[in-house]
């Protein structure tokens, strides 16, 4: 065999194993590929709760947002984190409101005498998607419900109007009762929701 010959077999060697590395690496990205594809999201019931308080700041401030705490936090610490800057006339009145028990969002709005009013509400639907958290069925809006899936906004709306009929769900096996929902879609959105 000559060189040029020699050297011919080994560029055609080379570039063999070079297209079978290639060939094993495109396979085993479209394996990773469709691994993911098939995975199934984690519904909220199966996640773990995370640990602490989680407080949405809402309204008029400076940093609007989802602060969370270790132990329950005072109405002002949560006001400073968000960006206010308390008057002693403000602080004295946000101490009045005490510690968080639980979770809940703060609507602050400002007066024109400088005075925050501040109302504590439960977190909002779009706080609890973002947490991962199950939905409260029987504070859910249309809109809030129109995002599960297999739930349309006519949907949605059945679930609202049997649910002031009722007066409020007592388990989650009655959605079954709304017009439209069946045991495979019943199946579907129980994980994403809570009494």
């Amino acid at each position: 065999m000559t060189k040029k010959n020699a050297e011919s077999f080994d560029f055609i060697r080379l570039r063999q194993k070079g297209l079978f590395i290639f060939s094993i690496l495109i396979l085993g990205f479209l394996g990773f590929r469709y691994w993911a594809i098939i995975q199934k999201p984690t519904l909220p019931e199966k996640m773990s709760a995370s640990p602490g308080i989680t407080v949405e700041l809402a309204g008029a401030g400076p940093r609007p947002g989802l602060l969370h705490y270790a132990q329950p936090p005072t109405v002002p610490q949560i006001l400073r984190d968000g960006g206010w800057l308390l008057t002693d006339q403000a602080l004295s009145a946000a101490q009045e409101k005490g510690p968080l028990i639980r979770d809940a969002t703060l609507l602050v709005s400002s007066e024109k005498n400088g005075k925050a009013f501040i109302q504590q509400k439960p977190l909002s639907a779009k706080a609890l998607w973002i947490l991962g958290r199950p939905l409260p069925l029987n504070r859910a809006t249309v809109e809030d419900l129109d995002r599960l899936p297999g739930i349309g906004p006519g949907l949605a709306l059945r679930i609202v109007e049997y649910r002031q009929v009722i007066g409020n769900y007592s388990t989650l096996d009655q959605l079954m009762e709304v017009n439209g929902i069946k045991e495979k879609t019943f199946e579907k959105i129980k994980g994403y929701l809570t009494l």
